[in-house]
């Protein structure tokens, strides 16, 4: 008797395994993962990577759309360039969230401001019902949030940079530039403003720059965060492209990317995807510039974070005390040499990189 138990329970396993596992896939496949805390990965070789079918195209699919923020402002007599600033950010990043409109979010620009800036945080949607109505929530107070209609978690951040493009392009055409940055990020908005305000770099209107790499060769540990599987990447290096901690793209740029984008298989690595792959298709090449970093700069140097664009990694409480400090009148900047950061004359990539990843799991590339 225990025998043929033992026989049926193994029969059982040998045909439940497989119907738990197409279920799995599948619903990874329309998702991307299960639930809010995305797996090691979860992408395999029959999911669908067809962009279109996740992005809808032709189809409202944000949850909240503020779909007026882009408004002009009936009280400007002057028409400015526009600028919008596109934080992506997690469902309970709230603590991020409240840092960034307490410190560089919170900088008014007076009338002789070269942009008109408007900042706003992209959102995924959460399957917790009370998290969702905490984002509703803090929606109705802040009026600076947009939620797509996908699972936010890591291995999603293709699709919110291409819903970044869809929304930009269905509600903010009229765009100079749109900045796409990270809810860890310190932004220097004014010198972000003058450098966008230079006369050579205004007038462009295909532009991507932010910090570039340069030929990285696809990690194939599958262990690894940037983990590049065969099955979704199968060339020796990437297109050249520009971190996804903070880039810059040229407003009429952004629909050209986004219909090159519903042509392109989607790739897991939103940077690498698009402003690298996509770009590629689009003929555009992305471009360095010094000003933007992907690294933590030590926030013990107030008058580096008046100089740079970008530092990557701040929590809410460094990015406060950065702020106190870059804000303080006594601070004197005159006779301080600051580090160099990357190449001023270094626009366009020239070596082979490699990708690694540091011990404080930061990636660098190497030549």
């Amino acid at each position: 008797m225990m025998k043929h138990l033992q026989i049926f329970l193994l029969l059982c396993g040998v045909v439940w395994v497989p119907i738990l596992l197409t279920y799995s896939y599948n619903t990874q496949s329309r998702e991307g993962l299960i639930g809010d805390v995305a797996p090691n990965f979860t992408w395999n070789v029959n999911s669908s990577r067809d962009l279109a079918i996740y992005v809808e195209p032709e189809n409202t699919t944000a949850v909240i759309t503020n779909e007026n923020l882009c408004s002009s402002n009936s009280a400007d007599h002057r028409q400015k360039p526009l600028l919008l600033i596109v934080v992506c950010s997690a469902v309970g990043n709230v603590k991020a969230r409240d840092a960034i409109r307490k410190t560089w979010m919170s900088v008014v620009p007076n009338e002789t401001a070269p942009f008109d800036v408007r900042t706003v945080f992209l959102l995924g949607q959460t399957v917790n019902d009370t998290k969702q109505s905490d984002v509703l929530f803090e929606s109705n107070m802040h009026r600076d949030i947009i939620q797509e209609g996908f699972i936010d978690a890591y291995l999603n951040l293709t699709l919110k940079s291409v819903m970044m493009l869809k929304w930009v392009k269905t509600h903010c055409p009229q765009v100079t530039f749109v900045l796409k940055t990270d809810d860890d990020m310190f932004i220097n908005v004014r010198t972000l403003t003058q450098y966008l305000s230079q006369p050579d770099v205004q007038q462009r209107k295909d532009m991507i720059v932010g910090s570039l790499f340069c030929r990285v060769i696809p990690i194939k540990d599958a262990g690894s965060k940037w983990y590049s599987p065969l099955f979704m990447y199968d060339a020796k290096v990437y297109p050249d492209y520009v971190s996804g901690t903070g880039y810059v793209i040229s407003g009429p740029l952004v629909p050209i990317l986004f219909e090159n984008a519903l042509h392109v298989p989607l790739f897991h690595l939103e940077d690498v995807y698009t402003t690298g792959i996509v770009a590629k298709r689009a003929n555009v090449i992305p471009e360095n510039s010094h000003l933007f970093s992907f690294v933590k700069h030590p926030t013990t140097n107030p008058c580096l974070y008046r100089k740079i664009i970008t530092s990557h990694g701040l929590n809410p409480s460094e990015l406060k005390s950065v702020w106190r400090q870059i804000n303080d009148p006594r601070l004197n900047c005159t006779s301080v040499r600051l580090p160099k950061i990357g190449d001023p004359k270094f626009k366009k990539c020239h070596k082979t990189a490699r990708l690694t990843v540091r011990r404080s799991g930061r990636r660098g590339y190497s030549g």
